[in-house]
């Protein structure tokens, strides 16, 4: 029999929200630490093992036949960093604008977390590698930003990367490893970074990048923190002073734009599946099958804070309104857009997904399709440069600068998709 140990330390780029009962973040208080439990990190691998077609009940086991456990899973424990505080509102898909009334604030751990994940996997010699892939695959997972921890997932958060990975194994057939096991003695660790970089977990996933500039500034409210001299808006930014366009805000355009693509050629509920939710009949929970991630806007260019003065009219006279004089400070730069999208198994489906995900896509990196707050005055507007689609050994390129596309016959198979699944009701 052979015990291994796997231990990989892994950091957050993203906020991470895990909540209690009560919706309160998740803080071990003896330890006054953050607190990731070893439940959370069982089935966000076993879910994530599942989608890519291993048989993960050989390592986790099965609770509908007796089969045996072979992995056991540490809690982790990271110190706490920073808070960070997020306000936005609810959208009205339909409208596209924002619901009266129904204003979100929540609290974050802010990025920079690390956790230490330790996995103990029992095995015979003729199991052994194969128990330890399912493991090189899940980290792989986390690290392309597959895996995510916590809530809110699909909206940016929860997202890791891997910073090492090393293993040791005791051999407990032979007797100076099985007293070194009992004694609890450290045997040499090997780094597994490599192995881990090795495995391609593509099947079932669908990840699109696009890159451009704002052309028009952007504006997404940040919290109020009160300061004197402070503008009546400023842009969001991150724990690390960088400007960003949460993950939430991108997707609740991406979703608004989708579903009018969905409702012009017919298919409504098929694109509303895509995002997740309640379904009326049964309140069964539909998992969203596109994830984003948030984008960090680069100012670099643009080093000096820009101060807008504004006034505020009166609807019914027309004239200035008293005392409503406002200054708020906009963002310009370059930026990227992140998604991955979890195939459903239904060619059908799935080919109509990533069609209407390209159309809105176009539709955000031609300028027709603003971000943020202040739309009206011709803000948040985006102008791509380059968009990338990558499914499995498949790569579609569309260079919007030069007018180029690669593999055009593929990218327009996509597109009649989106046609074609309305007219397949109908047959």
């Amino acid at each position: 029999m052979l015990i291994t140990y796997i231990e990989s330390s892994i950091i957050s780029t993203s906020p991470l929200f895990i909540g209690d009962d009560e919706g309160n973040l998740l803080i071990d208080n003896e330890r006054n630490m953050v607190y990731l439990p070893a439940t959370s990190i069982a089935g966000a691998f076993r879910s994530y093992l599942q989608s890519i077609g291993e048989d993960e009940s050989v390592l986790f086991g099965d609770s509908d036949k007796p089969q045996r456990i072979n992995i056991y899973i540490q809690d982790s424990y990271a110190d706490i960093k920073k808070f960070t505080r997020r306000v936005g509102l609810r959208i009205d898909y339909e409208t596209g604008a924002n619901v009266p009334g129904q204003k979100i604030e929540r609290l974050y751990f802010d990025k920079g977390l690390e956790f230490k994940l330790r996995f103990k996997v029992e095995s015979d010699n003729e199991n052994n590698v194969e128990f330890k892939k399912m493991i090189y695959k899940g980290l792989k997972g986390l690290d392309d930003s597959i895996i995510r921890f916590g809530g809110y997932k699909s909206s940016g958060l929860g997202i890791f990367k891997v910073k090492n990975a090393t293993e040791m194994t005791y051999n407990l057939s032979d007797l100076d490893e099985l007293t070194s096991y009992l004694k609890e003695e450290d045997k040499e660790k090997i780094d597994i970074i490599n192995e881990i970089d090795k495995m391609q977990n593509n099947v079932g996933y669908v990840k699109f990048r696009m890159s451009g500039n704002l052309s028009t500034p952007l504006i997404i409210k940040a919290p109020k923190s009160f300061y004197p001299s402070e503008a009546d808006d400023s842009s969001l930014k991150n724990g690390g002073n960088e400007y960003l366009i949460p993950g939430s805000s991108f997707k609740g355009i991406l979703r608004s734009r989708v579903e009018t693509i969905a409702n012009y050629f017919g298919s409504e509920d098929e694109a509303k599946m895509l995002f997740g939710g309640i379904e009326r009949d049964g309140e069964d929970n539909v998992l969203s099958r596109i994830f984003v991630e948030e984008s960090i806007v680069d100012n670099s260019k643009f080093l000096e804070e820009v101060r807008y003065n504004r006034i505020r009219l009166d609807k019914f006279t027309s004239g200035v309104r008293y005392g409503s004089l406002m200054q708020d400070i906009p963002v310009k730069g370059g930026t990227e857009f992140n998604i991955i999208y979890r195939k459903s198994g239904d060619k059908g489906i799935d080919n109509y997904a990533i069609g209407i995900i390209i159309l809105a896509l176009r539709d955000l990196g031609t300028e027709n399709l603003s971000i943020g707050g202040s739309s009206s005055i011709g803000r948040g507007r985006f102008r791509a440069d380059i968009l990338e689609i990558e499914e499995g050994e498949d790569r579609i390129e569309i260079d919007f600068n030069n007018k180029i596309t690669t593999n055009d016959s593929i990218l327009l198979g996509y597109i009649r998709s989106v046609k074609n699944l309305s007219n397949r009701g109908d047959k």
